[in-house]
């Protein structure tokens, strides 16, 4: 049996929820939510400003959260809002500072309306040169707002990871 860990970055509370929720669907218990030591603005025209910004330049902020060793684990399942049509730069730090060799990456993107297609590919060229294999990935449109078909996509979704 393979194991598992999902690490995400959630900012509004979407990719939390589809976490979360995943997490029940694949009986998984290491979850890890992470947090930066300067949060980023919640509100406003300067959530999209600095949030963006550091997306599209590939910055990667300083974490208030240790980050896992994921030499014990098989698969790993990556969360992330899109922030300008990029992944979040939590979510850079992430992938930077970790060793992907030999795991195999699901993906889980969650956007405000436009595609994910962009942060996902993001994603996968960044572990993929790391030496993870990735195996699948989704993207969610507003889950939080549409709960319902976000479950449905979930339990579609784990399927995959089990």
């Amino acid at each position: 049996m393979s194991e598992t860990i999902i690490v995400y970055y959630s900012l509004e509370g979407n990719i939390d929820f589809v976490a979360k929720n995943l997490a029940e669907k694949i009986s998984c218990s290491n979850v890890v939510r992470l947090e930066t030591v300067k949060a980023y603005p919640t509100k406003g025209l300067f959530k999209f400003l600095h949030g963006g910004k550091d997306a599209m330049k590939g910055f990667k902020p300083e974490l208030k959260t240790a980050l896992p060793d994921l030499s014990k684990f098989d698969i790993v399942v990556i969360g992330t809002p899109v922030w300008a049509s990029r992944p979040s730069a939590p979510i850079n730090t992430f992938i930077e500072k970790c060793d992907f060799s030999g795991k195999k990456v699901f993906i889980l993107a969650s956007s405000m309306g436009g595609s994910s297609a962009s942060t996902i590919e993001a994603i996968s060229s960044e572990v993929t040169k790391k030496g993870a294999t990735v195996v699948a990935s989704t993207s969610f449109v507003n889950p939080l707002k549409n709960q319902e078909k976000a479950k449905a996509a979930i339990a579609e979704f784990a399927s995959k990871v089990n």
